[in-house]
């Protein structure tokens, strides 16, 4: 999966989050984490193979809870969170959400 297509997700997940409104913080970092991705100079993908999640973690703006997000999107393709919000969210459908 590549840097674009993961900061799309996250984005769209953002859009989903801000049509719930769900707390601007949280939006926010979803939005800055993809901006963060998108600015990276190598895949993603290699970073967590190389480092592990701690090396996502440490991303500016990404953080545990992201981090397990994003390396949920790496590894099987599903956009999961840590607290089950995505419930109700389907990425195929959402596209700005609204």
């Amino acid at each position: 999966m590549s840097n674009r297509e993961i900061a799309r997700q996250l984005t769209d997940y953002a859009h989903f989050l801000e049509s719930r409104r769900a707390s601007l913080y949280r939006v926010k970092a979803y939005r800055k984490a993809a901006e963060t991705i998108l600015g990276l100079p190598t895949a993603i993908t290699v970073l967590l193979e190389n480092e592990g999640r701690k090396g996502v973690r440490n991303l500016p703006g990404v953080g545990s809870l992201l981090s397990y997000t994003i390396e949920g999107l790496i590894r099987t393709g599903e956009f999961q969170t840590m607290d089950g919000v995505e419930d109700g969210f389907d990425l195929s459908r959402c596209l700005g959400c609204g």
